[in-house]
């Protein structure tokens, strides 16, 4: 029995409707201050609300496959996911080093100075920003390395990682939940990767609205552009960062990985690298947003399964999916395949792991000196 299948979901909702109406009958049977009859109500009452919990949870499971199936469950207590490393197309170092035509930010020649007054002990400071291309205004929240403002670091630039949450998500989860800063720094002190800026822009523009970070027909938000231009531009602009596209890369997670995917193999000239974790590489518009008119051609320039088939851009990808991750694992496979010079692709693909945060975690400083091995503007110092 699947532990998202119908036999088992509807197994559950039984079991909860038909104790609830056995406590119904029963109830009045255990009236009275009687202390057996008192712990039998207590326990009649303990089990209809674990059940009702257990529907609520089983039916989210299936909708979002956080738990893909009982052996995944399973190794959440314990126990070692198996695992296959695949490698298709060119060396991810050959990818990331190619040169690219095409828009990319510049560095500004004048900065301005933080304000330091809102940043965090960590480094941390949210920014709004508006982005002249787009039209777009909204929050970037930015984590600096270690040092970043000492003197004796004023003439070092340093490479930038551009983030991407879930949808619905938060802006901060991959400072915050994840803590990606504090994972870079441990992974810079052990010279696996170079410090680095972390640069976390908002996504859904609107907020709550799931745009998939595509630009949309006239009247809707152009969020790719947003995210690919107005944010590195603004970058460049603002902080001591390198601007050879070497040293830009990005990474993300579940819908996250997908905008991370779409930037990079869309924008080859500012991106050499993504980090992919639990993505898909054609957008999944929920229903209440579909952003271009009936029978558009549009969608089709964000069918990256289709661009690795014709055209392979130059980038390197590292990525995670699994076989039992029905979000991830058709389009992942689908690319792996096809993936061919100059393209690079190195994969994990997992057996039972299903679509969540405690699955990516231990995988980010995998991927992490993955970056710091094969892509120049990430390799650390001797």
């Amino acid at each position: 029995m699947s532990l998202t299948g119908p036999a088992f979901l509807g197994a559950v909702l039984v079991g909860t409707i038909a104790t609830f109406v056995a406590v119904v009958f029963l109830w009045p049977t255990l009236a009275g201050p009687n202390v057996a009859k008192i712990a039998a109500r207590a326990g009649l009452l303990l089990t209809v609300n674990f059940l009702v919990v257990l529907t609520v949870a089983t039916q989210l499971n299936a909708q979002y496959q956080w738990y893909a199936d009982w052996t995944d469950l399973r190794a959440s207590f314990g126990g070692a996911e198996t695992a296959i490393a695949l490698s298709t197309g060119a060396t991810a170092s050959h990818a990331a080093s190619k040169k690219v035509a095409g828009p990319a930010a510049k560095a500004g020649r004048v900065l301005p100075p933080l304000p330091l007054g809102r940043m965090s002990q960590k480094g941390v400071i949210s920014y709004t920003v508006r982005g002249p291309l787009s039209g777009i205004t909204a929050t970037v929240v930015v984590q600096l390395p270690p040092y970043y403002t000492n003197p004796g670091n004023a003439r070092v630039r340093y490479p930038v990682l551009q983030t991407f949450p879930a949808i619905p998500g938060d802006t901060r989860i991959w400072i915050d939940t994840m803590n990606l800063g504090g994972v870079v720094a441990r992974e810079a002190a052990a010279k696996k990767v170079a410090p680095a800026l972390i640069v976390s822009p908002q996504v859904e523009v609107p907020p709550g609205v799931d745009t998939e970070c595509v630009n949309g027909s006239p009247g809707n938000p152009q969020v790719e552009t947003w995210l690919t231009r107005d944010v590195p531009n603004w970058v460049a602009h603002t902080f001591r960062v390198k601007t050879d596209r070497a040293s830009w890369a990005t990474i993300g997670l579940s819908a996250g990985a997908w905008c991370a995917a779409m930037a990079t193999m869309l924008h080859p000239a500012q991106y050499s690298a993504a980090i992919i974790l639990g993505g898909y590489f054609h957008p999944d518009f929920g229903p209440v947003y579909y952003p271009y008119p009936p029978n558009s051609k549009v969608p089709d320039r964000y069918d990256l399964a289709a661009l690795t088939r014709k055209n392979p851009p130059p980038v390197a990808l590292w990525m995670e999916t699994s076989h039992v991750d029905t979000l991830s694992y058709h389009s992942s496979a689908a690319v792996i395949k096809a993936a061919r010079p100059p393209m690079s692709v190195d994969a994990v693909v997992l057996q039972h792991a299903g679509h969540r945060l405690t699955v990516w975690e231990p995988l980010v400083p995998v991927s992490l000196r993955w970056l710091g091995r094969n892509v120049s503007g990430f390799t650390p110092a001797p």
